[in-house]
């Protein structure tokens, strides 16, 4: 597994080699580090800082002579709210006060690169990988407790929706926010929320700032593969979102692209992912998922993931990783979110802008739990809860995965992208009425190849008509598939139809479940919530309540992390 920790008044012997700082804090670093030059980890007189990523802008910060470590060290104590603000990239490190014997945490803007802290009086850890912290607390004899609240989001939502953790005492740094850790003390600090203020202009106007927005996002991502002399790991599938990161990025000169996809063989997304790459003569690269063996990685992925997400939520993205020779690419440029960002979660003006209520976007219905009102407070309307929490924590959870092998980013989560995005009127974004009208007005060739949520029709207004027919039939079939008792291959991952024939697979599930399902850190009433989800859940459901398992028999058990 790759990461990093860093702690103060703690051993951390049980990782491996340590590097000491003067500060008094250590620091264990195992990390993929594919951007050198971006990485940070220096010490000015009073700050001890590290940086983990990359940034697309550190020129704007070293107009004075310094080098980027100097200057970054230098703001980093001074300024840190207005230091975040201004980076652009994926990132996530620390700034330890050796004086003042501050610590503080911080990520990037939407939350790209994960990372965790704890905090113990003058007991502290910072880390992008929970295991090691885990594996820290039980060598330090630090006391530890199960989080029921986590397993409750994760048997609902099937993933997190504040900083929690399946570990009580260790919180995640929420996108756009640093927290600062003081005398035991830990205080949140936001520095960036997605901007929630519609403007007037007209539909012309709202595609070109669209276009040169998504342009310069593109070009800062590539750049950066560039500038290291990597090649461009593209995704690529049968939606909207990665298609025209590809296309913008071939027409802005990035032709040394690797394409890669991961479906059902022969579905929309295999078929039509192949033709897009033919057509810009891109190498291309299939991975079919219908042999199941990837669902069957429960231990794995809630390793590399630190249970963020439901283990079968990235696919088999982590499989179509570890099979590539990943020290030939920089980035996975992905389109993570397009879908939302450009068009919009709801159809609803009013829900769409009202107050956030929970309920929405979970994958599962089956059980019923109360959370906190508080949490919805922290958002301005229910769209942003949803990109925050659906989009960031959610989805894009599987970044934490993939960067294990490669960096990620995705140019509609670019901040200046979505400052832009979210200043069109709301009219325009419904229903991808300017993301289509954006596509056809400078992408036309884009639009040649039909789209996956349209059954195969080619993404244009004036094919609505036909898309709805093919709607109708596709409904139709899933309706008599189920009538029939019979799970549908309609899908990218139709996971359901693959489990029912691979008794391997569900002989798995089966063992791993009744192994772990008596473990006493699970609660009566939490017992029967897992018990329910995995006896009477669809495939999906399963998956979520072993993933809590998973968490349980990693960190609650006597095996070795």
């Amino acid at each position: 597994m790759r990461g990093w920790l860093a702690a103060g008044n703690l051993n951390i012997e049980c990782l491996g080699d340590i590097k000491v700082r003067k500060s008094g804090c250590v620091f264990y670093d195992h990390s993929l580090n594919k951007f050198p030059g971006d990485r940070v980890s220096c010490q000015t007189e009073q700050t001890d800082v590290f940086l983990d990523g990359f940034v697309y802008n550190r020129q704007d910060f070293t107009d004075h002579g310094q080098n980027w470590s100097q200057a970054f060290a230098e703001e980093a104590g001074q300024n840190m709210k207005s230091l975040l603000n201004r980076m652009r990239g994926g990132f996530c490190g620390y700034a330890y006060d050796c004086r003042l014997k501050e610590l503080r945490i911080f990520t990037d803007q939407v939350g790209n690169k994960a990372v965790y802290y704890y905090s113990n009086m003058d007991k502290w850890m910072v880390s992008n990988h929970l295991d090691y912290m885990v594996k820290v607390l039980r060598e330090n004899h630090e006391k530890y407790s199960f989080c029921d609240k986590a397993a409750e989001y994760m048997l609902s939502y099937g993933y997190m929706i504040d900083d929690s953790t399946f570990i009580e005492q260790i919180h995640r740094v929420l996108p756009g926010e640093y927290v600062i850790i003081k005398d035991g003390h830990i205080q949140a600090e936001r520095y960036y929320m997605i901007p929630n203020a519609e403007q007037q202009m007209s539909e012309g106007e709202a595609v070109e700032k669209i276009d040169r927005a998504f342009r310069e996002a593109v070009r800062r991502e590539f750049e950066k593969d560039r500038e290291y002399g990597y090649r461009h790991l593209v995704d690529l599938s049968g939606g909207l979102d990665s298609r025209m990161v590809s296309f913008v990025g071939h027409d802005l000169g990035y032709t040394d692209q690797m394409n890669i996809t991961y479906s059902q063989a022969g579905y929309s997304d295999d078929v039509i992912s192949k033709e897009i790459a033919l057509y810009l003569k891109h190498e291309y690269l299939f991975k079919p998922l219908d042999d199941a063996a990837w669902m069957q990685d429960i231990d794995s992925i809630t390793s590399q993931n630190n249970g963020a997400a439901l283990f079968l939520g990235i696919t088999g993205g982590a499989r179509m990783l570890g099979t590539l020779n990943t020290e030939q690419f920089g980035m996975e440029h992905t389109g993570m979110i397009g879908d939302a960002i450009l068009s919009t979660f709801y159809h609803d003006r009013t829900l769409n802008y009202g107050a956030p209520r929970f309920g929405y976007h979970r994958y599962s219905d089956r059980l019923a739990y109360d959370f906190e009102e508080t949490l919805l407070g922290e958002y301005p309307c229910q769209e942003l809860f949803a990109i925050y929490t659906r989009g960031m924590l959610g989805a894009q959870s599987s970044y934490i995965t993939r960067q294990h092998y490669v960096e990620t980013d995705s140019p509609f989560m670019d901040v200046d992208f979505l400052n832009t995005v979210f200043s069109l009127p709301f009219e325009y974004r419904n229903r991808h009425h300017i993301y289509l009208k954006w596509m056809l007005q400078k992408y036309p060739d884009a639009t040649k190849f039909g789209w996956e949520k349209w059954g195969g029709i080619r993404p244009r207004e004036d094919h609505i008509w036909r898309r709805k027919i093919r709607t109708i039939r596709r409904l139709i079939g899933m309706k008599v598939s189920k009538l029939a008792g019979k799970s549908s291959r309609d899908g990218m991952t139709p996971v359901d139809y693959w489990y029912h024939r691979d008794m391997q697979t569900v002989n798995l599930y089966e063992k791993y479940y009744e192994e772990n399902i008596e473990n006493p850190v699970i609660t009566d009433s939490l017992r029967k919530d897992i018990k329910v989800m995995f006896k009477q859940g669809n495939v999906m459901e399963k998956s979520m309540a072993l993933t809590v398992l998973a968490e349980v028999k990693k960190y609650f058990s006597d095996q070795e992390i």
